[in-house]
């Protein structure tokens, strides 16, 4: 079995192309997207209709439970068990979705990261949290490990705070631990293929304008009002684009109507695409394809 990764911004054509591939050649679909793998998030996540997934088998979309919280990890893992469930049954498998740190942690594999005492989440926690706190932090680490603080910026206080989390755990700097962890890692157990679709960014506006229009005439507020009837208005997936807006909206912050809620949920997802965009270009083993509108 040969696997395919299809890559690309959201709204690109991704799930387009796989699906026509996948008929032609006889294989099925996985999901790599990290929105699309939990049930209840079908508007705003611009699942495949039942049509499409009528079309072709599809895996692992809607498997994970409304109000769980899946790591990279855990998909890597669910990931590994279906592709060993289905290897026999085709010959290629399209993994589709515009999850970069997802298709990371399939392919070059995740390190085990040890587990953290509460002591030193806290310390860190109240390091942070005062005035200089961050700088400070940024200096230690930037001082004991200069390699590693050129990939973390300063002010990303999630990766520099669980960076430090882990030299402080195990006494050893940030590289090391990721040398020692190349060292021992496999390789990807199947041959792979990585294909990226990508549009001008006039028309991925165009489509992205089209796509959010779509899904609020769908009923994405309501998808949202009633995961806060049901009790998810904490849940951490909420926080992504197009479900962060309309809960800001709905509780009376953000977007004041629902023509200033599509032109916010339009601009943060072009933001996202150019995120999504910086770091798909970054493996050159990617091969693009050009899709004209």
């Amino acid at each position: 079995m040969r696997v395919v990764f299809v890559v690309g911004t959201t709204a690109s054509g991704k799930s387009d192309y796989a699906l026509i591939e996948a008929q032609k050649n006889h294989g099925a679909i996985v999901n790599c997207d990290s929105i699309q793998v939990y049930q209840g998030l079908d508007i705003g996540s611009a699942k495949p209709t039942r049509e499409e997934m009528a079309r072709v088998p599809h895996y692992l979309y809607s498997f994970a439970p409304k109000g769980s919280k899946l790591t990279a990890g855990l998909y890597s893992r669910e990931f590994f068990n279906t592709l060993e469930e289905i290897k026999t049954k085709y010959p290629v498998v399209y993994v589709v979705g515009g999850s970069g740190f997802y298709f990371q942690a399939i392919e070059k594999g995740m390190f085990p990261a040890p587990p953290v005492s509460e002591e030193i989440k806290q310390q860190i926690l109240n390091e942070m949290k005062t005035p200089e706190g961050a700088a400070r932090l940024y200096e230690e680490f930037r001082t004991k490990d200069p390699k590693a603080a050129e990939r973390i910026f300063p002010n990303d206080h999630y990766r520099l705070g669980r960076a430090l989390e882990l030299m402080r755990t195990l006494g050893r700097t940030l590289t090391e631990i990721q040398e020692d962890f190349e060292k021992q890692k496999k390789d990807f157990p199947y041959p792979l293929t990585k294909i990226g679709i990508r549009v001008s960014k006039p028309e991925l506006l165009r489509r992205v304008q089209i796509r959010t229009e779509k899904m609020l005439k769908a009923g994405l507020v309501k998808e949202v009002q009633g995961l806060i009837n049901d009790g998810y208005r904490e849940w951490s997936a909420l926080q992504s684009v197009g479900y962060k807006e309309c809960l800001d909206y709905l509780e009376g912050r953000g977007a004041k109507d629902l023509k200033e809620l599509e032109a916010l949920i339009v601009q943060n997802t072009m933001q996202l695409a150019k995120k999504q965009r910086t770091w798909f270009q970054r493996d050159k083993e990617i091969q693009w394809i050009e899709v004209v509108a």
